[in-house]
């Protein structure tokens, strides 16, 4: 039998033509070509073509690669408007390095936005993102004279929005813009914390003797969940395990394993339930503080309540600085609130989650990496105490173990 000639990739078995990745060869632009932008602002993307293989020194596939570039330059260079529906005008102040806005329209404004004195104001990164969307057309103020400024350009805008603020409340990095804009694309709601401007403060404590066992009301406090945890308690007396001498674990009975791996805990380990407290550092060279506020999108989100985040993040340059410090950690864990996991989650979930938890966004040159960094409490988490749970719902989990496979074949 011949064997399939490894040149031909179409012949493989395992061949997918989805498998391929487009961005990795010389893209085909004339599909642009096609683009039928009306006088509304309204077009149709076409659909993608196929993709070229290798290429060869043929005039063909160079004067392809000239139409492509043609088609892409074209693309790009076109001319792009607003609709008149939607056209939203705004003003910028230089004093506050906000943008004021004449009249409200769109939905945009359910999650941006603020309203001072009666009148709509956007951040900096607002009216930015919005402007680069082309969904704002900002202005600059104008002159003696005149109604209205001169219309101010993605350039220009970035010229005044970026790193152009007085205060620390109104100034406005690339790398925080970077992040606002990437989050707001993928359809988060993204708002400003309390500590934009780099002050931290100890967030309050939640009482964790309050909250609910893990066992419930009715084990906790019923006669039979009494009776239960007196049958589980060891009928020897346990010794001290911080005596200097004996055996941590001394002859007797024991109801059950988990009271000898309760006598061998001996081991001090780290409490996330305590008291938090700032390391013994200046918080004035600290720049790891909570930026932004970001929730999943949600109909009933409002400004006004907008309620606790679902995530909280915190903005790091990485050619500025460096790795985080334990004590830089510990600083900007404690500025977030008490967050305990779920009681009946899972183990590597709640560790992941923690009792504190931030999502430090390293911004490298354009390129965002996302980290959670979390206070895991290892040490209240007692494996021995896990009630396993089987892979399956049927045969104990197993799913029959494999039994019965090849079995009545060729009959």
């Amino acid at each position: 039998m011949a064997d399939i000639d490894e040149d031909d990739i179409s012949q493989l078995p395992n061949h997918n033509a989805e498998q391929v990745d487009l961005s990795d060869e010389t893209q085909d632009f004339r599909f642009l070509a096609s683009l039928d932008i009306s006088e509304n602002g309204a077009s149709k993307l076409p659909k993608r073509g196929e993709k070229d293989f290798e290429p060869h020194p043929t005039s063909l596939q160079a004067s392809a690669l000239d139409a492509s570039r043609q088609a892409m330059h074209q693309a790009i260079s076109s001319t792009r408007i607003h609709n008149p529906k939607n056209h939203i005008l705004a003003t910028y102040d230089p004093l506050s390095n906000m943008a004021k806005v004449d009249k409200i329209k769109g939905q945009a404004f359910r999650t941006m936005g603020r309203e001072i004195s009666g009148t709509a104001w956007l951040l900096p990164e607002e009216a930015l993102y919005l402007l680069e969307r082309g969904s704002l057309d900002v202005r600059w103020p104008p002159a003696d004279g005149e109604n209205e400024g001169l219309q101010m350009s993605l350039q220009g805008a970035y010229a005044a929005f970026v790193g152009m603020g007085d205060s620390a409340e109104s100034d406005l990095t690339m790398e925080r813009y970077i992040v606002y804009a990437g989050l707001k694309r993928s359809g988060y709601i993204v708002t400003r914390a309390d500590s934009w401007n780099g002050e931290k403060h100890i967030a309050p404590a939640t009482d964790v003797s309050s909250s609910p066992s893990v066992l419930g009301p009715f084990w906790s406090s019923s006669l039979f969940g009494s009776l239960w945890k007196r049958l589980l308690r060891p009928s020897s007396p346990q010794p001290n395990p911080h005596t200097p001498l004996g055996p941590l674990v001394v002859p007797g009975l024991y109801r059950s394993y988990n009271d000898v791996y309760r006598l061998l805990d001996i081991i001090p380990f780290h409490d996330p339930t305590s008291a938090p407290q700032f390391s013994p550092t200046e918080s004035s060279q600290d720049p790891f503080h909570v930026a932004y506020h970001v929730y999943k999108p949600t109909p009933n989100w409002k400004k006004k309540a907008p309620g606790p985040p679902d995530f909280r993040v915190a903005v790091i340059d990485a050619r500025e600085n460096s790795v985080p410090t334990l004590p830089q950690l510990n600083d900007l864990l404690v500025s977030t609130p008490y967050d305990p996991p779920k009681p009946d989650g899972q183990l590597y979930q709640k560790l992941k989650h923690g009792y504190r938890n931030v999502i430090l966004a390293i911004v490298d040159q354009g390129i965002v990496s996302y980290v959670r960094v979390a206070d895991a409490g290892f040490g209240p988490e007692k494996l021995y105490e896990r009630v396993p749970r089987g892979a399956g719902s049927k045969r104990g989990g197993f799913r029959g173990r494999g039994r019965g496979r090849g079995r009545g074949r060729g009959r």
